[in-house]
């Protein structure tokens, strides 16, 4: 897994020769199949908001969502969200993105709302400034 991630992060600005999309699609689902949620973490140090293509992050997503479905899904989504502070600064939209998205899940919202309450410290102060955000950008989120 850790050799995926690497590629993975490599490719993830789609501007080196043999960077193409199909083949950073193909490994995520790969590790959608066999992946834990110990990989969420690291999956999350792979967004960025200078992508050249902005589906890869997309597809990143619901990779994650599907490995914590597939696995345990409180545990995936605290991975989640402890992986939430390896995006900032580099990813505030996609960190933005992925709460928004899962705001608007009652599947994930229960289980995410679950994982939030064993957060501490810095991380749970980092997810509680997104979330103020999208309240304050959208009242009707939250």
């Amino acid at each position: 897994m850790n050799e995926k991630i690497n590629l993975l992060y490599k490719m993830r600005f789609m501007e080196n020769e043999g960077d193409n999309i199909e083949i950073f699609e193909n490994i995520l689902n790969e590790m959608s199949l066999e992946g834990t949620n110990d990989i969420i973490l690291d999956l999350c140090t792979i967004f960025e908001d200078e992508v050249a293509e902005p589906s890869a992050n997309d597809y990143l997503i619901e990779t994650i969502f599907y490995i914590a479905k597939r696995n345990d899904l409180e545990e995936g989504l605290f991975k989640l969200a402890l992986g939430t502070s390896k995006m900032l600064p580099h990813a505030e939209f996609w960190a933005d993105r992925i709460h928004r998205t899962l705001l608007n899940s009652k599947d994930l919202l229960i289980s995410y709302g679950k994982a939030l309450e064993k957060l501490e410290g810095s991380t749970k102060q980092t997810i509680k400034e997104i979330l103020m955000v999208i309240k304050d950008d959208a009242p009707d989120y939250i």
